[in-house]
């Protein structure tokens, strides 16, 4: 039974020992100064030998998708193509465009600016009065058209008589009051005679397509001339007044009928549903341009191809017209 108990306390001792001997480095903080193991000689082998072999492989080249291997030159049959069907280059294309530009421009100059108008003109029948002018120029063609002293259309008789046919073209429509002069050069002078029915003088008309002398950057030419004869024609319209009224050689009567009034002329606020109707106030006088007629007594009057009525009468605030069959009263704001 000792001997048990003896044995038992030997294995005890023992563990404890063993148990202690484990516990020490866990439990102690004393430092040490032992130097870790040293590698193998064949861990060195490894370490040192690692990298050359990977600065042996090539390193991956990422610009190498980017490079193109240039093009392979065009093959004789294709540079025959190329060559009929663009033989110039971009450059060269551009100069031959900019030289047909300047060519285009330079065709296109022109000596002066056209300024074209509408004019109308009293021809002067009387032995030693002038010539009604006119003003043409290269590439505009100027109308004529003849009419009476109602307004109405006077209708040519024959054709036209062109004096200078190597400096202008003169045509003319049959049966009708209009003729078409076109100039051919520039600063040439010639006349047509127009023939109109029933009247007994012959009408002369002079053509200049400009003066060589006349330096001026723009000039004037007559798109449009109306010449009104002063007496009735074949188609004369029923007149709303006498003979004696009606101011064919006016130089004022004749501005505002053109719509370029006088500078000393004010223009009137009117009341009233009259279209195509102005008023002017001059002094003591009115200036109605309308194509309207006038129900009012007036004192001179003029008339134009184109159905245009100018009237002068004394101021007054309210005035009647006729505009399609029924009299329209109009106010006006003198001032």
């Amino acid at each position: 039974m000792k001997i048990r108990l003896l044995t038992t306390a030997i294995l005890l001792l023992s563990a404890g020992s063993v148990l202690a001997a484990d516990w020490a480095d866990a439990r102690t903080n004393t430092p040490t100064t032992a130097l870790p193991p040293a590698p193998s000689p064949a861990t060195q082998e490894v370490a040192t030998t690692a990298p050359p072999a990977a600065q042996n492989e090539p390193a991956a080249d990422i610009t190498a998708p980017l490079r193109q291997s240039p093009p392979a030159p065009p093959s004789a049959a294709e540079a025959w193509a190329i060559g009929q069907a663009a033989p110039l280059n971009r450059g060269e294309i551009e100069n031959v465009n900019r030289a047909v530009d300047n060519a285009s421009r330079g065709r296109a100059w022109q000596p002066a600016d056209v300024v074209p108008r509408i004019s109308t003109l009293t021809v002067n029948l009387s032995p030693g009065a002038s010539l009604p002018v006119l003003r043409t120029a290269t590439r505009q063609a100027s109308t004529v058209m003849f009419t009476d002293n109602t307004g109405a259309p006077w209708p040519l008789a024959a054709p036209p008589y062109n004096a200078n046919a190597d400096g202008f073209t003169v045509n003319y429509i049959p049966d009708s009051s209009v003729m078409t002069v076109q100039a051919r050069r520039q600063y040439d002078r010639g006349n047509v005679t127009v023939y109109l029915k029933g009247l007994a003088v012959p009408i002369i008309v002079d053509v200049t397509s400009g003066e060589a002398s006349n330096t001026a950057k723009s000039r004037v030419i007559d798109t449009r001339l109306d010449l009104r004869i002063p007496q009735r024609g074949p188609l004369a319209k029923r007149m709303p007044a006498p003979q004696s009224k009606i101011g064919l050689n006016d130089p004022t009567l004749q501005a505002f009928l053109d719509g370029v009034p006088p500078k000393d002329a004010r223009r009137l606020k009117t009341e009233g549903a009259v279209p195509d109707t102005q008023v002017w106030q001059m002094g003591d006088d009115l200036y109605i341009r309308t194509r309207s007629e006038l129900r009012d007594a007036f004192e001179q009057t003029l008339a134009s191809g184109d159905g245009t009525w100018l009237y002068k009468l004394p101021l007054t605030p309210e005035v009647a017209l006729s505009h399609a069959g029924k009299t329209v009263w109009m106010t006006l704001s003198l001032e």
